[in-house]
Order: C-alpha cells, then sequence, then structure tokens
C-alpha cells in the first residue's frame, strides 16, 4: 500500500469507473491491490493516518475521524433512521442515501450529484462503485472514509479489531 499511487482516484466520471471491494479491513481496487486498510482504529489511506472513532448506539450512528493536519471527517445520523446519513470531510459535504427502505445498498452524492454507490453483501464483503455519473469529482481520501463508515454502519459482518 505505501507508495502506491492514488490520483487518478480524485477524479471519478462516467468514464473511469471502478469497483473497490472492503473485504475484512482491507480496500482492494479493481485489480485486487489493497489500497486502504483500518488497524487499532486508525484508517491508513495514501500517506495519510486517520484516527476514526465511531459510535452505534441503539438510537444514533456517529463516525468521526482526524487526519494529522487536523482536518475533521464526520458522519452522522440526523432521524431516527440510519437511511440517510450526513458526512463532512473537512470543507466538502456528502448526504449517504439507502435506495430502498428494504436494502442496505447506499448512493453517495454532493449537493445532488451522485458520486459513488455502496453495497454490503451478507458475506461481509462491501462493494464500492466509484465514478457513477458525469464529471463530479470525489477525493480519494473521502472515498475511502465514506466507504468505511457505510461498512461500520451497514456491514452485515462484524469488524475485528486488529
Amino acid at each position: 500500500m505505501e507508495g502506491t499511487d492514488h490520483a487518478k482516484a480524485g477524479i471519478f466520471g462516467a468514464h473511469a469507473q471502478e469497483i473497490w471491494v472492503w473485504m475484512g479491513n482491507e480496500l482492494f481496487d479493481d485489480n485486487g491491490g489493497v489500497i486502504a486498510e483500518v488497524r487499532s482504529d486508525v484508517l491508513y489511506v495514501a500517506h495519510e493516518r486517520m484516527l476514526i472513532e465511531s459510535t452505534r448506539g441503539s438510537m444514533k450512528f456517529r463516525c468521526r475521524a482526524t487526519t494529522a493536519g487536523g482536518e475533521v471527517y464526520t458522519i452522522t445520523q440526523e432521524s431516527f433512521t440510519v437511511s440517510e446519513l450526513h458526512a463532512s470531510c473537512g470543507q466538502r459535504s456528502y448526504t449517504l442515501r439507502r435506495v430502498s427502505p428494504w436494502r442496505k445498498e447506499r448512493v453517495i452524492d454532493n449537493t445532488g450529484v451522485e458520486v459513488a454507490r455502496v453495497r454490503p453483501m451478507t458475506s461481509g464483503r462491501v462493494e464500492f462503485q466509484v465514478g457513477t455519473v458525469g464529471d463530479e469529482k470525489l477525493p480519494f481520501i473521502d472515498a475511502v472514509f465514506l466507504s468505511w463508515g457505510c461498512v461500520l454502519v451497514d456491514s452485515a459482518v462484524r469488524r475485528p479489531r486488529f
């Protein structure tokens, strides 16, 4: 993972659709390479380490990460259910909305424009599809954090702590 170039991951458009997969605590790109991982509540992504704090109580879900530079990333539940979550990645805002009340698949949008989809599987595998609409940009670090937040709230398999 160290030294991997993810410059292409910062711009996703209809021309560059990819599917990444969370298996356990590792995120694999569409070529099977590890592009991020979580160990002991630290998200390792590119050359960044983000301390992850999450709570999933009976009434509220909240996930917060802080970069080494102090930038704060959050995902919060603002209603009674987790069907719609709101995220903030530094100055950028996202909505993570389930596509159906009966499924855990989510659409991630930025100001109403879809930038990604997340689909948890019953096996515990979580597929993250990036580049679903137009030329909208989703920074790589945002994509990894948002997808891990979805793993925490939606995955059928409890994440082991390493």
